[in-house]
């Protein structure tokens, strides 16, 4: 990642841990992302990725009639930052005097990155609501229900007081050293030195809340939308699904979307399934290209488009749930680093991969919802199968997405906030285990 994402990702985990405050991922288009602008979302969220939203051109008021301004955005806290960190962020948070952060990187030197929430208050989005129809024949209007995308309005930013420069400068070490699997290339060091200055005002992390259209020209923002709610109802006529809150209750959630996902890609032919893990093992380790098949099927389902895996036969047909079924864990696996992607590859070719996902899952239905670092002990049977190598492939596995495995007691340490990282590993190993089954 950027320098800017890692910053607003740290930032975004301080001020909202677990919560909807969603980090801008490019600086350039931070003008985009101000309150009342309107933005399209690419991916619902799940419990290892936010919901990317992508930007647009106009803003709520453009494709209202004619009428009065809102009032402008309330500023609902200030907040400052020392030594904000691009990795794991340390300190805690008291709202709204300032946090001091430690760390070695992030900041330049005795700055403090000082940042205010802005959001639109419900009195003023009421009065607008009530004096401004919607423009039904704008013509960006039309475009996104002819191509039937949802619109969502930002409602609350946190954005910079002050123009502020981030450093990055030190030496980047190696976490593992595995003699036995050198193509990892994860022993060494790299001198490195990156700044990328902020200009005042601009938008670090946002919400939004889905635009709903009503009839030709009445709208509304509720409170509580759900994925099957649509912004353009079918015929124009107000929307009935049910409002439901997602709430993810713990590690039952995560495993239950997990398989009605792999249920989608257990329904590929053998062959498929087969062809699925050869092309994917070839990504696995290049995480541009992975990257770029994770868009090449966001493209398939948002506009159709034909979909083509290498290694996997033209006459195995991808229905649009296997498509969807098998971005959500191409999604999981960019979240993981190159290392860890090829350190999969080796897990396959050992046929750990069961051992693996049982460690995972074990930890994480033991503290799916732990909120405090701690010390615990782990299952001895967990770890018994595995010789000398495969327990030190597994150690750097799990280790790269923040569980510190001990085999003196055996034991771990946990770490609240590697919750998003053991969830995209435990959906990566889920779907590979399934894929080599049928293999």
């Amino acid at each position: 990642m950027t320098m800017f994402e890692n910053v607003t990702r740290a930032l975004t985990r301080q001020l909202n841990p677990r919560g909807d405050l969603t980090p801008l991922d490019s600086l350039i288009d931070f003008k985009r992302f101000h309150p009342f602008c309107l933005v399209l979302r690419k991916r619902k969220s799940t419990l290892f990725w936010g919901a990317r939203y992508v930007r647009t051109d106009y803003t709520l008021l453009d494709v209202l009639e004619p009428g009065s301004s809102p009032s402008d955005p309330t500023d609902t806290g200030n907040f400052g930052f020392k030594n904000m960190l691009d990795t794991r962020v340390e300190g805690e948070v008291d709202v709204p005097k300032t946090v001091k952060v430690k760390g070695t990187a992030g900041l330049s030197q005795n700055s403090t990155l000082e940042v205010q929430t802005l959001s639109v208050a419900p009195k003023a989005l009421e009065t607008l609501q009530q004096e401004r129809k919607l423009a039904a024949d704008h013509p960006f209007l039309k475009e996104v229900r002819d191509q039937g995308e949802n619109l969502y309005v930002v409602m609350e930013v946190v954005e910079t007081v002050q123009e502020v420069t981030l450093e990055r400068a030190g030496k980047a070490e190696a976490c593992f050293s595995l003699p036995f699997f050198s193509p990892l290339g994860l022993q060494g060091s790299v001198n490195h030195k990156e700044a990328v200055t902020i200009p005042k005002g601009c938008v670090l992390a946002f919400r939004v809340r889905q635009l709903m259209v009503k009839g030709k020209d009445e709208w509304d923002i509720p409170h509580i939308c759900n994925d099957n709610m649509q912004t353009f109802p079918p015929g124009g006529k107000p929307g009935e699904e049910k409002v439901i809150r997602d709430v993810h209750e713990g590690f039952r959630t995560l495993k239950e979307e997990v398989q009605r996902e792999t249920q989608q890609v257990e329904k590929l032919s053998q062959v498929g399934q087969s062809s699925l893990l050869s092309s994917l093992s070839k990504l696995l380790g290049k995480k541009k290209e992975l990257q770029d098949l994770e868009l090449a099927l966001e493209g398939a389902l948002d506009k159709g488009h034909e979909v083509t895996l290498e290694a996997i036969p033209r006459d195995v047909l991808l229905s649009k749930e296997a498509v969807g079924a098998i971005l959500y864990f191409v999604g999981a696996l960019t979240e993981l680093s190159e290392a860890q992607q090829k350190l999969l590859v080796k897990s396959m070719e050992k046929k750990i991969l069961p051992v693996q996902l049982k460690l995972v899952e074990c930890t994480m239905e033991q503290n799916f919802l732990q909120d405090k670092d701690g010390v615990f002990p782990l299952q001895p049977e967990l770890l018994s199968s595995l010789g000398d190598e495969e327990l030190t492939l597994t150690e750097a596995l799990v280790g790269l997405s923040g569980l510190e495995v001990q085999r003196s007691g055996p034991q771990y340490m946990w770490d609240p906030d590697t919750l998003p990282r053991l969830c995209a590993l435990y959906a990566g190993l889920s779907l590979l285990q399934q894929l080599s089954k049928a293999s």
